[in-house]
């Protein structure tokens, strides 16, 4: 068997100088964000205890996204991707020294965590819209679905793989400089984007008042497209119904696994290594062909996978059923973002592109909230059970629909 059909479409994507530029350095930045987002949840969860609170954090630091990542997105086609890369993750390496130093000097309290997470937060949400559009300029089209799979796996493994590393690092070093490495991790993808070449405007516009009007055309391109639409509709579901555990993973180890630090570093490494292995595996694939079928599926198992993690009584086997949800959550995230650009107009893929990462990671935010006040009086297990079973009844409409929609996005 050859190298090209051991990596499939991993070796086509990363033979492009500029691509593989992209590719680690961001990697890099996205592990450093999601140590930054788990180790403000560490020390919420430390100073309050409450599984409110948590929700609140994780709040403040996605919902920003709701906001800013579709204003991006119609500013990215406007200014040029490099160019709000630039100027977000600029905002993005402040505030996360910013945090550092005040963890160091013990000057964080709640009220400090919120504000820097709206910030940290509004500063990525600048960049994905622009970040995941700018993988067009890198490579020829022939080896474009193999770059955005591959684009995504690393996103989508490195926001599960983040949270892994925090709970083996808060084993032998402390919080401060843990948030001191995360924001190391952002410099790093800040200065790599200087060495990229300047992209060029898809959909230069001379009216600078349209930015509304570009938005909502942004939505209605979204809406009226039914293959389109079924993804994000489902991305909703996830995003609010399983996904919020991540953010809620202190509690679950103390209420749930009767666990500290150990059973944080237990359940998010265990769902690191599944969102690695089926990161992998579907950069290898390299087409869009039955991307749909995956993508449906991964919200059945990953609602049983989730359910059977919560009660199985032993932490050891719930790694495996939580690996199994980390494998299906970012395949379901990989597959619906490969689908949906592969679908959309190059002059409207920003936009789009916008509204998917608010639903996928700015909806999480709200879930996580919602998830962490219900907990509070039934307890988190009752909690993410009955998110999993509606999940469960929604993905039989979704299974009727599946092969219609096929059609529309695997084209």
């Amino acid at each position: 068997m050859s190298f090209s059909n051991v990596f499939g479409g991993i070796e086509r994507a990363l033979s492009h100088p500029g691509y593989r530029l992209l590719w680690w350095s961001n990697g890099i930045n996205t592990i450093g964000r999601w140590i930054f987002k788990v180790s403000m949840g560490w020390i919420t969860w430390e100073l309050t205890g409450s599984t409110a609170w948590l929700g609140i954090v994780a709040f403040a630091d996605t919902f920003p996204m709701v906001i800013m990542t579709i204003l991006a997105g119609v500013w990215a086609d406007r200014i040029g991707y490099l160019r709000l890369m630039k100027y977000s993750q600029l905002v993005l390496v402040v505030g996360g020294f910013v945090t550092a130093i005040l963890a160091l000097v013990g000057a964080l309290n709640v009220e400090l965590i919120i504000i820097l997470c709206v910030i940290v937060g509004s500063a990525e949400a600048m960049t994905i819209p622009a970040r995941m559009s700018f993988v067009h300029s890198l490579v020829p089209r022939s080896d474009l679905s193999a770059a955005i799979a591959l684009n995504s796996t690393t996103y989508n493994v490195a926001r599960f793989l983040g949270p892994a590393i925090f709970g083996i690092l808060i084993q032998f070093i402390s919080l401060s400089f843990i948030l001191l490495i995360s924001a190391m991790m952002f410099l790093v993808f800040y200065i790599a984007l200087f060495f990229h070449k300047n992209d060029e405007l898809v959909n230069s516009r001379d009216n600078k008042n349209r930015v509304l009007s570009d938005l909502m055309d942004g939505f209605r391109y979204a809406f009226s497209n039914s293959g389109i639409f079924y993804l994000l509709f489902l991305l909703c579901v996830t995003a609010i119904l399983i996904r919020p555990y991540i953010e809620l993973v202190p509690g679950i180890a103390d209420q749930v696994f009767n666990m500290g630090a150990e059973g944080v570093s237990i359940i998010l490494s265990s769902t690191g290594l599944g969102a690695t292995v089926g990161g992998v595996l579907l950069a290898r694939h390299g087409s869009v062909d039955g991307l749909t079928s995956i993508f449906t599926w991964s919200l059945l198992i990953s609602a049983v996978a989730m359910v059977l993690f919560l009660f199985s009584q032993n932490i050891w086997i719930s790694c495996i059923f939580i690996a199994l949800v980390g494998m299906t959550i970012v395949a379901g995230s990989i597959t619906s973002q490969t689908l949906i650009q592969n679908t959309a107009s190059d002059e409207l893929r920003a936009r789009i592109i916008s509204i998917t990462a608010v639903l996928s990671w700015g909806l999480p935010a709200v879930g996580a909230a919602i998830m962490g006040w219900i907990a509070e009086f039934i307890g988190l297990t009752a909690t993410l059970t009955v998110g999993s079973i509606l999940t469960g009844i929604l993905w039989i409409w979704a299974h009727k629909e599946q092969k219609k929609q096929s059609i529309i996005l695997e084209k």
